[in-house]
């Protein structure tokens, strides 16, 4: 047996004592949101964790890499097999392993009292578990000593490579140029009016349009399966296997349907992996930048399109038809493009979103650098919250408790949101050039041409590619943000009659 061959079957296994880690996550954020405690799964979380540790740091992982690294004639594939099989290994070789075990328990443990504290609209209950949540993260930080700042080691645990700098670098010319373009927009006498959105939409009839769409989009439902969750997510649970949740507001439509078309395009990332990489190392998306770039076309640059409405406006005129039966498509169309300051984040327009998720930045550098305290942290939010938006939060829960990702240990997670906006931009422009019938495919509600068109260029390579060599691989160049400036500009000033 060659020795590619074995290190492919041995990180197959440790894939698949992560499906059954997702599995647990999964049954505990779909089934479980009001059981007393999760005590008992947090420690066969930990358990897994422990295991899955063990497999990755043993010297038969080392010798298999060390064995493998000879090699001078490797594929693509293989190559990047190798280079994930070491990076595992190496961050996994730092880390103790009792560490491990505690940052796996007091996740599931911190992410129930999150929900609880959510729903209460209570930080100060939060406070302890989040506190530990963050000496441990910068514990972990420390012992992989991956760049000299805590914070760029933490990003490169969701955007390989990517450090604090290089995000800033994008971040910081690109928010006043979002603040200037939103300020812009305000001096429109014809503003869109999103109201009709926030009448009253039954949440059984929501939820079983929003199946309906992802059919539509190609979800597979053979191969995965939608629920219902505090907060929304896609988890993959074996490489045929993807599941994704919404959650239903009646008073606010785009939370369940834009949420569902949003977690369809992490799901469609997934799927659409090639069988060659199933249950491998590379068997799943590449970074959290591009991951997030799948979700935020399908549910921006398609799902927000005049073009998508064409199509599936009669139906939802028939779903509710007390509500939108005389309501023009035209004006449905500006509705959902209205662009405000907004407290949740999910829910964000396409152009004050960013800003979310550069506040969420800067609050974790700080947080993470001690500059901020645990419990501080409602009081420095809403004093950014006012400066970004010029809105203040009414409650905690529209506020610093409203994401799960601190309550999950996910520090550092945040700025692949908005890098994945800006990934997407630049793909689907690229997308539009290649096939520029794409949007007149939408108005028949055919989606195969862009769901193959990513499935070609993007899903079908999994984790072969970093995100970098990607995107220049797709498009021809490094990420670039002028895509995502030119895309709002050109959508949006006609919208608002400028």
């Amino acid at each position: 047996m060659s020795v590619m061959k074995e290190i492919k079957d041995y990180f197959t296994e440790i894939m698949r004592l992560n499906y059954v880690q997702s599995l647990l996550g999964w049954d505990q954020e779909v089934n479980m949101m009001g059981y007393k405690t999760v005590e008992g799964r947090s420690e066969q979380s930990a358990l897994l964790s422990q295991l899955i540790h063990q497999r990755l740091v043993s010297d038969k992982a080392s010798k298999l890499i060390k064995e493998a690294e000879k090699r001078k004639d490797l594929n693509d594939i293989d190559a990047a097999m190798l280079r994930e099989a070491k990076r595992a290994y190496d961050q996994e070789v730092k880390l103790p392993e009792e560490l491990v075990v505690e940052i796996t328990k007091t996740a599931a443990l911190s992410q129930q009292v999150w929900q609880k504290a959510r729903q209460n609209k209570d930080f100060k209950s939060f406070i302890p578990l989040l506190e530990k949540t963050v000496e441990l993260q910068k514990e972990k930080a420390e012992k992989l000593g991956t760049f000299p700042d805590l914070y760029s080691t933490l990003i490169d645990l969701y955007e390989p490579s990517a450090t604090y700098k290089w995000i800033s670098n994008i971040f910081n010319p690109i928010k006043p140029k979002l603040t200037d373009f939103i300020k812009k927009l305000n001096t429109s006498s014809n503003k869109p009016d999103d109201s009709i959105l926030r009448k009253k939409y039954d949440v059984d009839k929501q939820f079983e349009l929003s199946v309906e769409i992802i059919k539509k989009l190609n979800f597979d439902l053979q191969a995965g399966r939608q629920d219902r969750s505090t907060h929304p997510f896609t988890s993959s649970l074996s490489s045929m296997d993807t599941r994704i949740t919404t959650r239903t507001k009646e008073d606010f439509l785009n939370e369940c349907i834009f949420g569902t078309i949003h977690e369809c395009g992490h799901a469609l990332y997934e799927m659409g992996i090639k069988k060659e990489l199933h249950d491998t190392i590379l068997g799943t998306g590449t970074s959290l930048g591009i991951h997030e770039s799948q979700s935020r076309t399908l549910e921006n640059f398609v799902g927000r399109s005049k073009e998508f409405w064409t199509y599936w406006y009669p139906t939802f005129q028939k779903y509710f038809p007390e509500i939108l039966k005389n309501y023009p498509l035209e004006e449905f169309h500006r509705s959902i493009n209205c662009v405000q300051p907004s407290f949740i984040r999910v829910n964000a327009d396409e152009v004050t979103y960013g800003l979310h998720v550069i506040l969420r930045f800067e609050i974790e550098k700080d947080l993470i650098d001690g500059k901020i305290q645990i419990s501080e942290l409602p009081e420095v939010w809403n004093s950014k919250f006012e400066e970004f938006f010029g809105i203040v939060p009414p409650d905690d829960a529209e506020g610093v408790l409203q994401d799960i990702h601190w309550g999950m240990g996910m520090i550092g997670y945040f700025p692949t949101y908005f890098l994945g906006t800006l990934f997407g931009a630049q793909i689907y422009n690229k997308a539009l050039e290649e096939r520029p019938n794409l949007p007149e495919e939408y108005k028949r509600g055919e989606f195969s041409g862009i769901v193959n068109y990513l499935r070609e260029n993007v899903h079908q390579h999994g984790s072969v590619y970093r995100a970098g060599d990607l995107i220049k691989r797709v498009t021809g160049e490094d990420l670039n943000p002028d895509y995502f400036m030119k895309y709002i500009e050109n959508k949006f000033y006609p919208i608002y009659g400028l």
